[in-house]
């Protein structure tokens, strides 16, 4: 009885798993092929378009790297190199897809929304202070910093700190009137 024959596409995968060139460069040739069809065939169907060489380059790292032992003979070689190709695309248009995803939401750097702290009645007040009255009640209420602590920063005696931000702090209820 003869033997059934051996689909070419699958002898040439096995001849790879021994490493003999031509038939890597066959399967390499192959799936150029079928990456040009994938490619050409999902442009004319609206899908996002994608080089080929990028999609065979992709295809054929994946099947020398997991591929080639994976397969199974007595299956169709055609069709399994033809299954890597189509997954090569398939994911890097999805990566493509998401990128733009990505750039889509952000926004660029010059449409910043402005600070919404300069909308308040509080930085109103504190931008018509001067420095030193602006610079003291920021560090005496925002940092929360002790009087002594002010005193040694600004060489001055406690009592003159404390009043200081005494008179800061009429001069900002002046400014809320």
């Amino acid at each position: 009885m003869p033997s059934p024959e051996v689909e070419p596409t699958s002898s040439a995968i096995q001849a790879a798993r021994r490493g003999e060139s031509w038939a890597e460069e066959e399967i390499a040739r192959l799936i150029r092929i079928f990456a040009r069809h994938v490619c050409g065939a999902n442009r004319l169907a609206g899908i996002p378009e994608l080089d080929w060489e990028d999609v065979a380059q992709e295809a054929g790292h994946r099947f020398f790297t997991t591929g080639i032992e994976r397969f199974r003979s007595g299956n169709s070689g055609r069709s399994y190199l033809y299954a890597f190709v189509k997954r090569a695309y398939l994911h890097l248009s999805r990566g493509a897809w998401r990128r733009k995803q990505r750039e889509q939401k952000v926004e660029p750097a010059d449409n910043e929304p402005p600070n919404p702290e300069v909308r308040t009645v509080l930085y109103g007040i504190l931008e018509r202070l001067s420095d030193s009255c602006r610079t003291l009640l920021q560090r005496l209420y925002f940092d929360g910093a002790p009087y002594n602590e002010l005193a040694g920063e600004l060489e001055l005696a406690e009592s003159s700190v404390r009043a200081r931000a005494s008179r800061c702090m009429r001069k900002a209820k002046d400014l809320v009137r």
